[in-house]
């Protein structure tokens, strides 16, 4: 579990975006090893005079430094185990102690909820740490990680735990794949799945504030596209216009074969188009500046 580049540019990212560290508090004790250039670019966007290096060299391994330059007064962390160093051991499988409750302004998983096998229980734990308008920041596997934990996560998940029945509001779920970050439409919002298949690891970054005092779970999460068909009432389902259904028959009568076969390849990419339309870029600079793409 850690920061790598990639995580530190979307802590960076969120605290531009308005979510405090004041008081964080990290699942795990989250290890700490962005490329120096890397975190450089980042030191030179706030006019800092900070070195890298020197601060990759003075931070010991650990992310609590960090997070200190983003604006934290208190960084703690939670494990199972005291091996690391932890501030608090506790089982995120099991519920957390009410000292623990209401008291943070940022949850951060890089890593850690993957490897938990109660994961209800365990993001349970996290929406309950925080404090109204306090941020959930998660980085968590999503393509390509078979065996690194019990779990991969899809956006749908997060979408549908960070909801306004539970209390939250989802800030935006980012992704990036090669060098492009891009924003995730929400399922519900889109109208259907949002898939992906790739040939690469690949990450969530879930950004989400807790915007009411909530009992998380009162109701259960639904995946959106069976919610919706469970609401729908065949009977009630309107038919085509006849003028409508007779134009479409005579048009596929009236094609020769020759035709619909060089069709066929046209269709699937406009499914395919259709699919990856949920996935909308973000350029970097912008994101950095606090853009997430939901304008």
């Amino acid at each position: 579990m850690g920061l790598d580049s990639n995580g530190t540019k979307f802590l960076f990212a969120a605290n531009a975006a308005g979510a405090s560290f004041s008081n964080t508090i990290m699942l795990g004790r989250q290890n700490f090893f962005p490329d120096v250039n890397e975190l450089q670019h980042l030191f030179d966007l706030r006019k800092s005079r900070l070195s890298a290096r020197d601060f990759l060299a003075d931070s010991g391994d650990y992310a609590e430094k960090f997070f200190a330059w983003l604006g934290a007064n208190e960084v703690a962390s939670v494990d199972n185990s005291s091996y690391e160093g932890a501030t608090f051991v506790a089982d995120l499988n099991a519920p957390f102690p009410d000292t623990l409750k209401d008291r943070f302004t940022a949850v951060f998983d890089g890593g850690c909820l993957e490897h938990i096998f109660n994961f209800p229980q365990a993001i349970k734990n996290c929406m309950e740490m925080l404090k109204v308008g306090g941020h959930f920041l998660g980085i968590t596997p999503a393509n390509n990680f078979c065996g690194h934990g019990f779990y991969q996560f899809s956006p749908e998940l997060y979408f549908r735990v960070f909801c306004e029945n539970n209390g939250f509001k989802v800030s935006a779920i980012l992704t990036k794949e090669k060098d492009t970050w891009f924003r995730i439409m929400d399922p519900e919002e889109f109208g259907g799945r949002v898939e992906l298949q790739n040939n690469r690891a690949t990450y969530l970054f879930v950004l989400a504030q807790k915007i009411e005092a909530r009992a998380p779970f009162l109701h259960v999460p639904q995946q959106s596209d069976y919610a919706r068909r469970w609401k729908e009432d065949a009977s009630e389902r309107p038919t085509p216009p006849a003028s409508a259904t007779f134009l479409r028959d005579k048009v596929r009568a009236w094609l020769p074969p020759t035709w619909k076969d060089k069709l066929r390849p046209l269709a699937a990419t406009l499914s395919i188009r259709r699919r990856y339309a949920c996935y909308r870029p973000i350029n970097e600079g912008a994101l950095l500046q606090g853009q997430l793409g939901n304008d």
